[in-house]
């Protein structure tokens, strides 16, 4: 291929060239026709460094465009591939080879002996443990899902953060680059651990971000608890539950001892507090956090106990924990 082809159309293309010009023209631009790019400097001493320069630009642009495409049209597949790591996984009343399909609507089931491994298209791996059922709900470029009815799981994915989401009766988790386990009980119960990078869970307006070393917990009907670190106390722990899903009469007591019990490792947890907490509860949560991590400049006691979003972003962004930013950009697609 001619590289000037690349440059202004001129020359001979290569056929994959022509390829990925034909899959990308549904996106092409239909607006006003672009003016013509400048002649390609020529290689003379004194434009040399403009030249090197240009030519980078265009080349890491072109490989962009390149490897977003190829991402895209390769992760589109009507079906993934599944295999046996132990006794016999069945898809819908196929029994799991070295090699299965399975397709979207489909069910993939293991007994207390069969250990299913699944490719999550060209984004990722899922080992399925004993006794799970899951189900293969969407398999497109942008959005691969399964729904993990009990069971549990381990998921390791290198996609892109948001384009990797699993449902459970209770809580859809996000992927946002990450290696985590999942674990669904018979009654819709879940405990989300994560291994590396960060995990969103999610439902119905209540959202959980959960960084490695974290785990959290969910319940029917409530939707994801308050993340803690896997280092925790186990009072700290049950303090948690009691306020997440517990009885309203043991919350003042459990919110005491949360708050003693907490370290400035547990701003974590305490941060997620302040937006499921009210009144005088959130009064108290904050003067702990405080404490423990004093709030930057701008983030005022009136407008955290208001609620108010960029001031708890703000906040966040001083623990430690990486952009509160970084995971909102992910929030959109989430809801089920």
């Amino acid at each position: 291929m001619n590289d000037d082809y690349l440059w202004d159309r001129s020359g001979t293309p290569d056929d994959d060239v022509v390829k990925l010009e034909r899959a990308l023209a549904p996106l092409a631009h239909a607006g006003a026709r672009l003016a013509k790019l400048p002649p390609r400097p020529e290689r003379v001493e004194g434009r040399v460094a403009r030249g090197v320069i240009t030519s980078l630009s265009v080349a890491a642009t072109i490989a962009l465009v390149v490897y977003t495409a190829w991402f895209a049209l390769a992760s589109e597949r009507a079906a993934w591939r599944v295999s046996t790591l132990g006794g016999v996984p069945r898809v819908n009343d196929r029994a799991v080879g070295p090699s299965t399909s399975w397709h979207v609507g489909e069910r993939l089931e293991t007994d207390d002996r069969a250990v299913a491994q699944v490719d999550v298209g060209l984004i990722g791996s899922v080992e399925v443990g004993p006794n799970s059922r899951v189900t293969l709900e969407r398999a497109r470029a942008s959005e691969h899902r399964l729904a993990l009815e009990r069971g549990s799981i381990r998921a390791v994915i290198w996609a892109p953060p948001g384009l990797f989401f699993v449902e459970t009766p209770s809580a859809v988790a996000v992927d946002l680059g990450c290696a985590y386990s999942l674990d669904v009980e018979p009654d819709g119960s879940g405990l989300l651990r994560v291994e590396h990078g960060w995990v969103g869970f999610h439902d119905n307006g209540r959202e959980s971000f959960i960084p490695q070393g974290a785990m959290c917990a969910t319940r029917r009907g409530r939707g994801p608890g308050t993340p803690y670190y896997s280092d925790a106390s186990p009072e700290l722990v049950a303090a948690l539950v009691t306020l997440d899903f517990g009885e309203p009469a043991a919350r003042t007591e459990a919110l005491s001892a949360a708050l003693s019990l907490a370290r400035p490792r547990d701003a974590l947890s305490l941060w997620h507090l302040l937006a499921r907490t009210k009144a005088d509860e959130r009064e108290r949560v904050f003067d702990r956090l405080a404490r423990l991590a004093p709030p930057p400049a701008g983030v005022t006691r009136e407008g955290v106990l208001g609620g108010n979003r960029a001031m708890l972003d703000a906040w966040w962004d001083t623990l430690g924990l990486d952009s509160a930013g970084w995971w909102r950009l992910w929030e959109t697609p989430w809801a089920r």
